[in-house]
Order: C-alpha cells, then structure tokens, then sequence
C-alpha cells in the first residue's frame, strides 16, 4: 500500500524535526520508515498507528550507557550520561562512518608502498628528489604547501552539487554525511603543513640550517607523502559508504 504526499510529508518532518541534518542518513530514514510503515499497513494496521510503532522505535533509541569522567575541586565523580533518539542515532552514525572512511583512507595510502605499486611510488620519489634538488628551496616549500590544499579540492564539485541540489528542492540538506565525515579526513593535510611550517620556528631549526642534500630529501619525502595523499582521496572519494539505518 502506497503512501499518500500528506503522509510521506509527516514522515519527513518528523525525521527532520528529531535533529536529522545530513542528506545520505535522512534519505536511508525515510525509505526505512516508508518501508515498515507500508508492511504493516498491508497487514490491516492503519497508517497512524504504524507511524507510531515505527517512529517509537527510533525515538527510544538508547545507544550503550557512558561513562565520563571529571575533576572538581571536591573530587573525582563518575557521571553516566545517556541519551535517545534520531539525533543520538546520527552521532553514532557520523562516529561509526568517520573511522571507517580513516581506517579505509589508511589501506589506500598503504597500498601505494606494497609490490608492485612500490615501483612506481619509489620512481615518483628519485624523480620529487631531483625536482626538489633543482629548484630553490621556496619553489619546494610552495609547491608543497599547494598539494596540501589538493584533497580538499576534491570536495568542491560535491559541494557545488549539494548546494545546488538544496536550492532546487531536490535535496533537503546541503551536508552529506560522507563528505563531512571525508572533509575531516581531508583537513589532516594542512594540519601536517602547519606543524611543517611552524614547528621549527618554536624550536628554532630552519631549513636551510641544512645542507642542499638534505633539504632536497626532506622536501622531496614530504612532496610524495601529499602526492600520495592526494591521489588516495580520489580513490576514496569515488567509493560508497553505504549508511545502514537498524
């Protein structure tokens, strides 16, 4: 038994009203919703009494009790915290996608160091090595800054097509949760760009403290981590991570 707009219409604000804001998980909601609602109906239940054995389930969602700890100027107190419903449910999910998308990003990177793709990736470093040798120490140091904006490029056409899909009602929310849990991942980049850039400046080590060789190397080695990087997020970037609503 199909759905009417009205019903599909209540069952939408009722996911959005309970904290839902990423695409992905609110359309893998919805069908879930859709889906059980329509079984039951075609079991002589009416729709409003299905709704509620549906929608109950996700509202006393109660996720594994945790445990805190904090520190106060009288002692140290254990606080069990708890909380229920859609929006608990989409933390979890947002948690449980953000490791999987690392854990993932990590076996692509390591694939480019195992036989026979290690040829190549040692290529690619002899060559970085002369390029890095040959050009002036700011041109590297440059260079290397740019690719550490190059996998958060790789978001801008999935951003551009959210925001637009957004704006011509086909979409209700501009966030994904797959591409906010791959901008996270994205961003580790410019952390190690930043650390590259001012940690030797607190512990008063400059580059060019070293000889041509050895800045060449270090150039070079940070220029094929990026390259890597960069390249592993294409891969990344164009493979499914399904979220599963229970």
């Amino acid at each position: 038994m199909k759905l009417t707009t009205e019903q599909l219409d209540l069952i939408s604000k009722e996911i959005i009203t309970g904290g839902i804001k990423y695409q992905d998980l609110y359309e893998e909601l919805l069908d879930h919703y859709i889906t059980a609602i329509e079984d039951r109906m075609e079991n002589g239940m009416a729709f409003g009494e299905a709704f509620e054995e549906v929608n109950i389930s996700f509202v006393n969602y109660r996720p594994p009790l945790i445990e805190r700890y904090y520190y106060d100027v009288r002692s140290l107190r254990k606080v069990t915290q708890c909380s229920s419903g859609l929006s608990r449910l989409q933390k979890d999910y947002e948690r449980n996608l953000r490791s999987e998308i690392k854990k993932r990003h990590w076996q692509i990177m390591g694939n480019y160091f195992r036989w026979p793709t290690i040829v190549t990736s040692l290529l690619v470093g002899a060559l970085t090595f002369q390029f890095a040798y040959l050009v002036p120490l700011k041109i590297g140091v440059g260079f290397f800054g740019l690719l550490s904006f190059a996998p958060l490029l790789f978001l801008l056409p999935a951003t551009y097509r959210h925001t637009m899909g957004y704006f011509k009602k086909e979409r209700k929310f501009i966030n994904s949760l797959k591409w906010t849990a791959i901008g996270a991942q994205a961003s580790f980049s410019l952390s190690i760009f930043n650390c590259f850039v001012f940690i030797p400046r607190v512990v008063g080590i400059e580059l060019k403290a070293f000889s041509p060789q050895i800045q060449a190397a270090i150039i070079a080695t940070l220029i094929c981590f990026y390259l890597a990087y960069s390249l592993s997020f294409y891969q990344l970037y164009r493979e499914r991570f399904k979220v599963k609503a229970t």
